[in-house]
């Protein structure tokens, strides 16, 4: 049987919701390679499994990020 997976994507206004920081602090993570994203036309996807895995890493020493959802 072939199993076929979607991937869902989240803007970079909604990444940077998920994981509780700032839309610019979305795109110098973008532009490090720390999470990946896709362009499409004018907007930056980010597959919501980046953002999952980003939110979930151990965080460094520094500011916590805030705990909204």
């Amino acid at each position: 049987m072939l199993e076929v997976q979607t991937t869902r994507f989240l803007t970079t206004q909604e990444a940077a919701k998920r994981i509780g920081v700032t839309p610019g602090r979305i795109w110098q993570l973008i532009k490090s390679g720390e999470i990946k994203a896709e362009r499409v036309g004018y907007f930056w996807l980010v597959p919501e499994n980046e953002v999952d895995k980003f939110r979930d890493r151990p965080s460094k020493v520094g500011r916590p990020r805030s705990g909204k959802s």
